[in-house]
């Protein structure tokens, strides 16, 4: 039985600039610009678009994306506080 499935090799290039995307997408999410729901969408969409198109090292960048594109790293997160009162004690 052949094994019709084909891997795909992103070069150094083009994981560079996945992952410069995905910095981009962490900072909007972590601003609450943007969401997980919303990457995910859009990847997704993208994937099927691509493999649609017999497009596989495209669909298997919008895969590559998503899955880390929405992996939280809680450590980045910007916990956002309320401004505090003045007091008049300066």
């Amino acid at each position: 039985m052949a094994d019709d499935s084909e891997t795909i090799v992103l070069t150094g290039g083009e994981l560079a600039l996945a992952d410069t995307v995905i910095l981009l997408l962490k900072v909007m999410s972590m601003h609450g610009i943007i969401d997980n729901a919303g990457i995910t969408t859009v990847f997704s969409e993208l994937k099927d678009r691509y493999r649609a198109q017999n497009l596989a090292t495209a669909a298997e960048m919008a895969e590559y994306l998503r899955l880390h594109a929405t992996n939280a790293d809680h450590g980045t997160f910007i916990h956002v506080h309320a401004p505090a009162e003045k007091t008049g004690d300066t």
